[in-house]
């Protein structure tokens, strides 16, 4: 059973939105992935982001390792079929403090087509003593090469902040796959008052990645 639960993950993975949600990569495998980001606040543009850029690597078998723009660099482990965990860590670049974020992953298939993703996780900041936690849930429905996918995040900056709020963030996106290139797009909003969204927050997302 594990061994075919593991060969379901790893074949699913490569096509999947969100690399935090899903299990580690083959070993010997990589992926490396640019997101852009057009995001509005009411009648007013905010944006567009282009700098989301992140390469993984996975250098021996269960582990993941993992670079981002913003100097982050993070590790994870799978630790059985379903569940994985790792931390990532921010540099004090251009800052001056670091970052750590211990994460956690729950993930199985529900069916042939249908497949379920969730993530938790705890970022301390060593400049401001600042505690954010966020987690997510992701779903993912494959039709031929191509993935549909549905998920929510939910965000609490600043724990020690008794006026900050939960940040509510539901998504939509479409992931299509020709050989080892995939392309992306999504559309979601962002709510909660006290997270600093007067209504909500909208935006619509591109990316593109490459599995070698």
């Amino acid at each position: 059973m594990k061994k075919v639960l593991t060969a379901a993950l790893v074949c699913a993975v490569s096509t999947f939105a969100g690399w935090d949600y899903f299990p580690v990569i083959e070993d010997g495998k990589g992926e490396a992935k640019i997101a852009c980001e057009q995001s509005r606040e009411g009648k007013k543009g905010i944006g567009p982001d282009c700098g989301d850029f992140k390469i993984r690597y996975s250098p021996m078998a269960n582990l993941e390792l993992m670079s981002k723009v913003g100097y982050t660099l993070g590790a994870r482990y799978q630790i059985i079929p379903v569940i994985s965990a790792g931390v990532d860590i921010g540099f004090p670049i251009p800052t001056d403090g670091w970052s750590f974020t211990p994460n956690a992953q729950f993930s199985m298939p529900l069916t042939e087509a249908l497949t379920l993703g969730t993530n938790g996780q705890v970022t301390i900041y060593t400049e401001d003593q600042g505690i954010d936690l966020s987690a997510g849930i992701e779903l993912d429905l494959a039709v031929g090469k191509s993935t549909i996918w549905f998920g929510c995040d939910f965000n609490r900056e600043d724990l020690s902040d008794e006026d900050k709020g939960l940040e509510i963030v539901p998504m939509l996106g479409y992931v299509a796959s020709a050989g080892n290139l995939s392309l992306g797009t999504s559309v979601g909003m962002a709510f909660g008052a006290a997270a600093g969204h007067k209504n909500f927050n909208t935006f619509i997302g591109l990316d593109a990645s490459i599995q070698f």
